[in-house]
């Protein structure tokens, strides 16, 4: 088996970390996403086992193509082209994302309601299935630290669809957390390795 640990597929998961905390923060500030964007996202969470990390997004750069260009908007642009919401989030996931790591339990209890949503025969963005990735969330990880705490509008931080898509998408961006540890993404390498990323974004978006 190939091995992940390559630069070029830090870059797919930490773009798929970057893709599912954007679509968090447009959800909760407009109410809506791109369906194309939340596939891909939403996609990786059933994705448990692959040799190829861009499988886990549909086997195509596109569908991650957002999160690339989020990605450069972050590590790359001036100070006024980052999010401070979009990197707070980013970097609360990541800290989750590995405290899970750690915790047994809790893995073991994302693999089996996983598994279950895997026998459900219905698109990946069906209300059922979204519905069915919040309430895994939601009973597996909302009681974790740190807990991730988005912002926007009131009216659709209250509407439960918009709640359950954002619950979904962040249990998305920590599938992609974990993608990332697994290819060798560390908190050092993020700071380090920033040219590097940027790089193969540029890379994979010519790709497109």
């Amino acid at each position: 088996m190939t091995s992940l640990s390559t630069i070029e597929n830090q870059t797919l998961a930490l773009s798929g970390i970057f893709q599912s905390v954007h679509l968090c923060k447009t959800l909760a500030t407009t109410g809506s996403a791109d369906k194309d964007e939340l596939r891909g996202t939403l996609r990786s969470i059933l994705t448990l086992n692959t040799d190829r990390v861009i499988d886990a997004y549909g086997g195509s750069t596109k569908s991650i193509a957002t999160g690339l260009r989020v990605l450069k908007s972050q590590l790359g642009g001036n100070s006024e082209s980052r999010d401070l919401d979009v990197a707070r989030y980013a970097l609360a996931l990541i800290q989750l994302g590995t405290n899970i790591l750690s915790d047994e339990a809790t893995v073991e209890q994302l693999r089996i309601g996983i598994s279950r949503s895997q026998s459900m025969d219905t698109d990946i963005d069906d209300p059922a299935m979204i519905s069915n990735f919040a309430n895994l969330y939601r009973s597996s990880i909302s009681h974790l630290s740190p807990r991730i705490m988005v912002s926007g509008d009131p009216d659709y931080l209250n509407d439960n669809t918009v709640a359950s898509t954002i619950r979904a998408a962040l249990l998305g961006g920590l599938r992609s957390v974990v993608l990332w540890r697994q290819c060798g993404g560390t908190r050092p390498r993020l700071l380090f390795s920033r040219a590097q990323y940027l790089r193969q974004a540029d890379i994979l978006l010519q790709r497109i």
